[in-house]
């Protein structure tokens, strides 16, 4: 039970970013097949990608009480559930896993969108 305790307090510490951050939200719930497939094929890499280095990863329970910054972010119904974020506002979404090839086309697709833009009010 204090494992259990410690890995929430962790998780939860983890998962607050800065107020207009940019940051890739995975929203996820236990038992989803997708979701397992997704952290078996990138998950564990995904922080050491220059990916992450653009849209640091958060992630979100889907059945859990959304984080203040988070609840403007409405339609989350499938996971995994991937919202991008620029400026701290959804710019995109990537609804399921159909496999890591595709999820890095998509994401890359959106990183550089988002480098052609303007930058974050500072």
């Amino acid at each position: 039970m204090l494992l259990r305790v410690l890995l929430c307090l962790v998780l939860g510490f983890s998962s607050i970013a800065p107020a207009g951050a940019d940051q890739l939200v995975m929203f996820e719930q236990a038992g989803c097949p997708y979701c397992a497939a997704w952290n078996h094929d990138v998950g564990g890499i995904y922080a050491k990608t220059d990916e992450a280095l653009v849209l640091p990863l958060r992630r979100i329970d889907i059945h859990a009480a959304r984080p203040v910054d988070l609840r403007a972010i409405g339609g989350v119904h499938f996971t995994p559930t991937f919202v991008v974020l620029h400026c701290g506002r959804e710019v995109a979404r990537l609804t399921g896993y159909t496999g890591d090839a595709n999820f890095w086309g998509l994401l890359d697709r959106e990183i550089t969108t988002i480098k052609g833009g303007p930058p974050c009010p500072a």
